[in-house]
């Protein structure tokens, strides 16, 4: 939910919930929705591109379609005081879509996509031979239930 303090009101949550179903609608399409006029819409569009809320926009991809069948979670415990190393490391694989810090026993998770098994034992070989990475954890991903569910956070009463 938005703070009170935010920047940010009801219609800014209305478009932005609009622009997450589909980032391609026009402003024109937005203010028919929302019964606002297109200047406005495309003056408040702005506004949040410049506050930063808005951080650009994107296109949804199948990328099983691509042939990338091995989706995988992977741990990482990073050896001490070295954790941006790994980071550094792991992003430099075409491989991973995405790099987070977390709590718990690791430090790291990555989220990686394979075409192949092979692909994917390669991988998990290589970082596992890295000098900081002390220990991995791999999680095949069987089925995608949901993703990117954002509009649940712009509710706008």
């Amino acid at each position: 939910m938005v703070r009170l303090d935010s920047p940010v009101d009801r219609r800014d949550l209305q478009i932005l919930s609009i622009l997450v179903e589909n980032s391609r609608v026009s402003a024109r399409e937005i203010a028919r929705r929302l019964k606002l006029s297109a200047g406005t819409v495309q003056a408040r569009i702005k506004r949040l591109e410049e506050l930063g809320v808005i951080k650009g926009y994107t296109v949804s991809i199948d990328l099983e379609k691509l042939g990338y069948i091995f989706p995988v979670l992977i741990d990482i415990r990073a050896s001490k005081g070295k954790i941006r190393e790994v980071e550094k490391y792991l992003v430099s694989f075409d491989n991973v879509f995405a790099v987070y810090d977390i709590t718990g026993d690791y430090d790291i998770t990555i989220i990686a996509l394979f075409k192949t098994r092979e692909e994917l034992d390669d991988f998990i070989k290589e970082i596992n031979e890295y000098r900081y990475i002390e220990r991995t954890h791999t999680k095949l991903i069987l089925n995608v239930i949901v993703e990117n569910k954002l509009s649940g956070y712009l509710k706008h009463d």
